[in-house]
This record gives structure tokens, C-alpha cells and sequence, in this order.
């Protein structure tokens, strides 16, 4: 099998975005199906961000993956999600 894509996360951000958006660990997690410790720990950069679940977390912020990729950061910051 071959190895997991992953994204260097910016878990600052992803909470800040998950903030915004008025969701908690658990809505944010059950909306994107993935597990709620798990986004905790990606939040806290304890963990590798899979890209095809960052990709589903992303999708439900309603934000771009560059704005929580470290390797890939646009324009897009924090202040603008507002």
C-alpha cells in the first residue's frame, strides 16, 4: 500500500477557521467524517494532516487547503475568513 499524503498543516489556522465558522471540534469533525481526537490532534500539529482529509475539513470551512498548508500558503490569512 502506498504511503498517506500528507499536508504540513497550519493548526493554528484550522482552528481559527473552525472558530469562525461558529463549529466545534465535534460539529467540525462529524461534518468533514472524521474523528473528533483526530482533528484535535491535527489542530495541535501532534499529528500529519492526511491531504484527503484535510481536503474534507477545507470543503466544509468553506476555505481554499492553501490557507491551512504551511508548504502552500496563499494570500488568503485568518483575518480575511471573517
Amino acid at each position: 500500500m502506498p504511503p498517506t499524503s500528507t499536508i504540513r498543516q497550519n493548526g493554528y489556522a484550522l482552528r481559527a477557521f473552525r472558530k469562525i465558522r461558529g463549529l466545534s471540534v465535534v460539529d467540525l469533525a462529524e461534518r468533514a467524517k472524521v474523528s473528533a481526537p483526530a482533528l484535535r490532534n491535527w489542530e495541535l500539529e501532534n499529528k500529519a494532516l492526511p491531504t484527503v482529509k484535510a481536503e474534507r475539513l477545507v470543503a466544509v470551512l468553506g476555505i481554499d487547503l492553501s490557507a491551512i498548508d504551511r508548504d502552500k500558503a496563499g494570500s488568503v490569512g485568518v483575518e480575511d475568513a471573517a
